[in-house]
């Protein structure tokens, strides 16, 4: 196995664990030394020709070169090189989370990959993990500055009268707990949208480095906005709240998504 990202913050922790989870029930996991099947997380890092997309498909090269089945998982994917295009025509399998990254694979690289739902989705939640009561508020969480390349917190504007969470202060059951009860949530976080959907909370989605959350919904067929800025989230939330029912019909989607096994 390789791609934890556990230590960013309790959504990849829950990935992690969760892909663990699943290859144990059929495979001895090794942490080094030989195997004979490697899994790569890509998770939210195989696009733009990233240095962890870089570190990665050099994992998966050399796994090939030395005649082992490899495999890229629970990935993004997007505006990344032709220079591992011979890579990936050879792995065993490759399983995005979104529409936008098969297409992207499909129409740029000739690749045929296999659609499955972040594995955050299926980490169970321990209903006995200590939580906070958001009693019915509005939460939201950071964003992410394109022009920059880095994460803000909103200090000024409508936005800052919101109650503010940081995913880095929780545990995945701690965190999908609390969500239960807020009212919705404002993010910009593709793991924020996903322990909301676990919540069965409705949410605000703002764009982040990549098209995970737009791709997600795009693959749902729901018209669930992704805004490029938080300066119409407050808007967009009114709409959110009347539409609260095709949020309830877009996480039943969810469900109905097949699972990703190995």
């Amino acid at each position: 196995m390789a791609g934890d990202h556990s230590a960013y913050h309790c959504g990849s922790a829950a990935v992690f664990s969760t892909l663990r989870r699943l290859l144990e029930v059929d495979h001895d996991i090794v942490e080094e030394g030989d195997f004979d099947v490697l899994y790569v997380n890509g998770e939210g890092s195989m696009h733009h020709d990233s240095g962890q997309f870089t570190k990665k498909m050099e994992l998966l090269k050399a796994a090939i070169e030395n005649g082992k089945k490899a495999y890229l998982v629970n990935s993004v994917w997007q505006e990344n090189g032709h220079q591992y295009d011979g890579v990936l025509a050879r792995l065993s399998g490759i399983t995005v989370r979104e529409l936008a990254s098969q297409q992207e694979l499909a129409t740029r690289h000739g690749i045929t990959a296999t659609m499955a739902l972040d594995l955050s989705y299926y980490a169970p939640i321990d209903e006995d993990a200590s939580h906070q009561d958001w009693r019915g508020q509005v939460m939201i969480t950071d964003f992410y500055a394109r022009d920059f390349g880095f994460w803000y917190r909103v200090n000024s504007g409508p936005l800052t009268a919101r109650s503010y969470v940081d995913m880095r202060d929780y545990g995945w059951s701690a965190f999908v707990r609390s969500l239960r009860t807020c009212r919705a949530i404002i993010t910009g976080r593709h793991h924020a949208v996903y322990a909301a959907c676990v919540a069965r909370k409705p949410f605000v989605t703002i764009a982040g480095s990549t098209h995970k959350v737009s791709g997600l919904i795009a693959a749902s067929g729901f018209p669930i906005p992704t805004l490029s800025s938080p300066r119409d989230a407050n808007e967009t939330l009114r709409w959110t709240m009347a539409n609260r029912a095709m949020f309830q019909e877009f996480f039943h989607w969810m469900d109905e998504v097949p699972r990703w096994r190995p």
